[in-house]
Parts: C-alpha cells; structure tokens; sequence
C-alpha cells in the first residue's frame, strides 16, 4: 500500500550500516535479515560507606550508606537507542542496646530509594509504532518512556527476651512507600498487523493511542509486628511457635489525581476521590517450626520441619492504573470497527467515541499469601560431610494476575459499555503450587577443602500467576481455570556445585612453608562453581485477529494440535528446527486452540565458573589479595528459548541467539 511509505522509509535496509560488520540475508521474497555488529554502552559506579560508634560495652551504633549507578545505552537495530538509568540509594540507621544477658532491643531506621528511567526511544516525524507481523517490531510498542522514583521509608524495633526454656521475640516495623512514577510520559501510537500480507494490504488488526502520562504519587504504608517463642522442650528437641500481622493501607495519588473504573458500581468512570479498593484486614500468619535430634540416633541426625503463612503486599507500580487512566488512553479493534488502517487520523472520532481504553484495579481485591511447609532430615557422615534430605512445598493464593473487562459478548456481538474498548484490570485471585525433593551434600570448610552440592527435583503449576506483579497469560478469560498448567519457571531438575580447595603451599600450609618459592606460589585458592538446569517452558502461541475471536480478546492464543503428528522433528531437535511446525494448525474462527500452555521447552543450560585467589600481607596493618575469575569457563553456548509464534514460519523453532559467554574479571583489594 502506498500510504504504508513513511513506515517502510523507516526500517532499515542492507545498506543502512557498513557491509564489512553487517550480515544480510534471505530470508523469503518479501524479508531479509539484517544482523549488524553493534555495541552497547554500560557504566556502572558503585560506593559505600558504613561508621561504626560503640557507646558502652552494651550499646552499640552503625551507620551504613549504599549507592549503585547504571547507565546503559543499547543501539537497537532499527536505529533507536534505548537508554536505561538506574541508582538504588540505601541508608540504614542501627542501634542495639543490652539491657542484660536475657534482654536484647534492636532499633533499625532506614531508607531505601530507587531512580529509574526507561527509555526506548522515539520514531521520527510522528511514525507510529508497528508490531504483530513476521519480522521486527518498529519502534517501542509497550511503555515509550518509563520514569519511576520508588522511596521506602522503615522503621523496626526487634526484642529478644530470653527465659529459662523460652526466648520471646517481639518486633514491629512500619513502613511508609511514596512512588513516584509515569509509565508512558510520551506519547506512543500503535498499530498491530496480524500477518506480513495483511501489513502490506494495510490491513489493520488494531490500533492504540497512548497519551502522554504525568508523573504520579503514589503513597501506602505498611504496618507490621510479630511474636514468636523459641521453647527448648528437652536437650535435643525444640519447638518454635509465633504470628505475625500484617495491614497495608490502600494506595492513593496523593494530589487526588486518579479515576477509577468500575462497571458494576460506578458504570464506568467513578466520581473522584473514589478510593482504589477496600483494605484487607484479615493477613494474621502463623508460624511453627520443630528441630529434634533422636537420642537414640547419637546426636549425628536431626529432624527439621515448619509450616508459615506469608502475606505480601505485592508490587507498588501494579497500584498505578488508576493514575494511568487520567492519561487519553484509547483502542480500537477489527472485533468492532472493520477496515482500519493507517494513518490513523482518520478514526480519531471513533477511537475518542468507542474506543476509550482506561486501566483498573479490582475493587474488591485481597492480599495475596502463600502457605509454605518442609520436612528435612540432615545426617552427618565421615570425614566431615552432611546429608540432607527434604521436602519443600507451597501453595499462593490470591495472587496477581490480570483481566480484560467489557469484552465483546458473542450472543449480541457487541460491548456491554459501548463507549469502552476492553479494559485493563489487575486483580488478586490467581494460584499456584509449587513440590519439591531437595538433596544436599556440605562438607565444611575443614583442612583447606570445602564442598557442597544441592539437587532438587521440583514442579511448579499455576493458572494465572506465580507471584506478586507476574502474570501468565490466559487464552480464554472465561476460563481461567482450563489453562491451568506448569509455571514458565518450572525447572524440572536443577544441580548446583560449589567447591573451595587451598592449594598446600605457603606459610600454614603443608609445602613450602617458607622462602622465596613459598611467597610466589603460596597462599592461593581455588574455587569454582557449577549450576545446570534443564530447559524452562515455553508457550508456543499463534497470532490471530480480534475479529477472529468470541470475545474480542486476540493475546495468548496458542494453535491447535494436528493429531498424531509429534511436536519434536523426526531427525530430533536442533537449532534451526527445535519444533515441528507441521504439528500445529491455526484454530478455526470462534474457537480457542487446543493446545496446552507451556507445551514447549527450551535447552538446557549449565555453566562452570572458577576463581583463583590470593591473600598476602603487606605491611602490619595491611592486607591485599588478587583475584582472578572466570564466568562460563568453558565458553559453552548457552542458548536462548526457541521463536514460538507459529505465525511465523521463517523463524518458528529456530534459536538465533545465545547469552553470557565467557567473562573474565581481575580484581585487586587492599584492605587497612
């Protein structure tokens, strides 16, 4: 289509960077690929800072101040430079006080404040931002330029009590959030084309209209306390029990700015100062802990179990929707409006008409929780070594995930709230579960040698959520509960290692103990480290219309299954062809795929990272070492998850990309 010049003009073509970096090929009559060499820039700069005052011999004072900052600037190929900046601050203020050997009061003040910016950059003279087809996005198609300025300010005073068989813990700490932030602070059009020829036809699926968004202030504060009770039962058995409480206020924009969307109460647009949702006052968590060592195992076996209920009061930027909605927020789909296309002038009216596209949370939303319990049995073995077997298991409820409301009903073909696009909202009744075997093997650190080794063999089940903030995305909203399935972070088995050895030179040690040869080669460790997994889930999805779909709702779609065709190709699974896309086929119109969630896998991984170190003195007061360590040895290629749309056929199962080689890092430390 002619109208599609500008957007074409601005992708980059063969010529755009230098031949000699730049690798083009074919990919099909209407694609290349472009793989240019470029670089990305990080500076980082880091400091600390602690002072330390003893009063008395019972009171004690430290001051402690962290600073990190970040700046990474990342050119992407389509010509934009995403900048990222980042400066955590931290501050702690800590006072103890003995008041005898029994009683124990701790006082902690502190803040903690984290500068974010995100900037993905913007397309020139007013492109929009194009997404959905079989080749790369242009432009920034989630937040244009994210700002957040998150501050916690704490309070905690810790009391320890200690009496016959009891020791009574007792603390309280509050916490007061002020967040700071904009997720979009510049203006972002988007249109999504569900295929390359329905892009070239100008044929649009939807199209969204992003207002620039102020800066918000976000408050909450978080009241806490606990009690807790350690009993010494008998010599070898103890018991702990405790609760904790947990209340977190409702977060508001502290100026009033925010506009709150509910359907049942409000028809929409509630009247201002509507407050987000009603506290939840109910998050008492109890707490049980037993240690025992049978006698008659001689003190070499101790058993260990517990039970905890843990609240949490989940991610503060997941609180901004109703910030986000005093922005002009606006969508349009080919569900309800057919024929769109670009530009978008001209369904300015109908966006601003039908098309208003607001976020929300749900009003009537609880704290989310998770009750965790475990059962270990650690047994000592020769030569210093410890075997641990155990049990670990989890159950979160209420957790966040997220909705589309106002969908198209299919018996009338229309929205319930005509003048709304679907809306956005965050919501708290997602769960999950998570099993687990845990196998340990730790030798302490004993005659130059230390070694531990820690296997676990787990699974992890969610249905919409696995935890504060991480969403997983449903394909039938009216069905939450028929995507039940694996969590994208369900690694079935994982094995780390770690092992410390001095080599037997130098002073102290067996060989040469002294001279010239014993400085040299004396006093070195080695260490190193081994992780391995295997492969995470992946979703392999389809992209589809809104027109093709009941509800409206296009996002998450997954294929159906071609029966008795294996989803792994016959000659096994390689980079360039990890799935079979002859197992998959584009659902029929009106109908959800019937494929699972999380259907795929990626590959493996594991990595060998060492490190050579030595200590030595340099004066009385003087100490240095050197350290010399190397990330992924090996040099192994740690590949990336496979492409899993199979709406795209020229990339569809092929890995093009792996992460972290080899790195290798010098560090020199003086300490006086």
């Amino acid at each position: 289509s002619p109208a599609l010049a500008p957007i074409i003009n601005t992708y980059p073509s063969a010529t755009t960077y230098p031949a000699a970096t730049t690798t083009v090929l074919s990919v099909n009559a209407d694609m290349d690929s472009i793989r240019p060499l470029l670089h990305p820039t990080v500076r980082e700069d880091s400091g600390m800072f602690r002072f330390d005052q003893r009063f008395t011999d019972n009171t004690t004072l430290f001051v402690r101040y962290n600073c990190d900052d970040l700046l990474k600037l990342t050119p992407g190929v389509m010509g934009l430079m995403p900048t990222l900046a980042i400066r955590p601050q931290n501050v702690m203020i800590q006072l103890q006080h003995i008041f005898s050997p029994r009683v124990i009061n701790e006082t902690k003040v502190g803040m903690n404040r984290s500068a974010y910016h995100s900037d993905p950059g913007a397309l020139p003279n007013g492109v929009p931002s194009i997404t959905g087809m079989g080749f790369s996005d242009l432009g920034p198609t989630g937040n244009a330029l994210d700002v957040e300025v998150g501050t916690s300010w704490n309070y905690l005073d810790n009391l320890s009590i200690a009496r016959g068989r009891h020791t009574w813990k007792l603390g309280v700490e509050i916490r007061r959030i002020w967040l700071n932030n904009s997720a979009h602070a510049r203006p972002l059009n988007v249109l999504t084309y569900t295929s390359d020829p329905n892009f070239m036809n100008n044929v649009a699926d939807s199209i969204s209209v992003q207002g620039a968004l102020g800066v918000g202030g976000m408050r909450r504060t978080f009241w806490m306390g606990f009690a807790q009770d350690e009993i010494k039962v008998g010599p070898n058995l103890t018991l702990n029990l405790g609760v904790r409480y947990e209340f977190y206020s409702v977060m508001h924009e502290v100026l009033g700015r925010a506009k709150m969307v509910d359907f049942v109460s409000c028809g929409g647009f509630c009247p201002p100062g509507t407050p987000y949702y009603s506290p939840d006052r109910n998050n008492f968590a109890p707490r049980l802990g037993l240690a025992w060592a049978p006698a008659a195992l001689k003190g070499k076996t101790a058993i260990r179990t517990g039970f905890g209920v843990y609240y949490g009061a989940g991610q503060n930027d997941d609180f901004s929707p109703p910030h986000e909605a005093t922005a002009s927020n606006y969508s349009l789909s080919s569900a309800t409006v057919k024929n769109l296309s670009y530009p978008i002038e001209p369904f300015m009216a109908q966006l601003q008409g039908q098309g208003v596209a607001p976020g929300t949370i749900d009003r009537w939303r609880r704290d989310l929780y998770y009750e965790n319990w475990d059962f270990d049995i650690q047994q000592q073995l020769p030569r210093s070594f410890v075997l641990s077997v155990g049990y670990q298991g989890s159950e979160g409820h209420k957790l966040s995930d997220s909705t589309t409301l106002n969908r198209i009903n299919p018996a009338t073909g229309a929205r319930p709230f005509p003048q709304f696009a679907g809306v956005g909202q965050k919501r708290n009744d997602a769960n999950s579960n998570f099993n687990a075997l845990q196998v340990s093997l730790k030798r302490s650190f004993q005659h130059g040698f230390l070694w531990q080794t820690q296997y676990q063999w787990s699974k992890g089940i969610t249905d919409a959520s696995v935890g504060a903030g991480e969403t997983v995305g449903v394909e039938d909203l009216s069905c939450r509960a028929c995507d039940r399935s694996v969590s994208p972070y369900d690694a079935r088995q994982n094995i780390t290692n770690s092992a410390v050895y001095q080599l037997p030179f130098g002073t102290g040690r067996r060989f040469l103990h002294g001279g010239l040869a014993g400085r040299l080669i004396g006093g070195w460790d080695l260490s190193g480290t081994l992780m391995a997994r295997t492969g995470l889930p992946v979703n392999i999805v389809v992209t589809r219309s809104a027109s093709q779909m009941l509800d409206g709702v296009s996002s998450n779609q997954r294929p159906d299954l071609v029966p008795g065709v294996s989803i792994i190709p016959a000659g096994g699974q390689t980079i360039t062809q990890w799935w079979n896309i002859a197992a998959f086929a584009v659902p029929a119109k009106n109908t959800w795929g019937n494929s699972g969630r999380f259907l795929g896998h990626a590959p493996g991984f594991y990595e060998l990272n060492s490190a050579l170190e030595k200590r030595f003195p340099v004066h009385e007061h003087w100490n240095a070492s050197f350290r010399a360590e190397a990330f992924n040895l090996l040099n192994h290629a740690i590949l990336n998850a496979p492409a899993a749309n199979i709406s795209t056929p020229a990339t569809f199962g092929k890995i093009t990309g792996s992460s972290t080689p080899r790195r290798i890092q010098l560090m020199f430390r003086v300490e006086f």
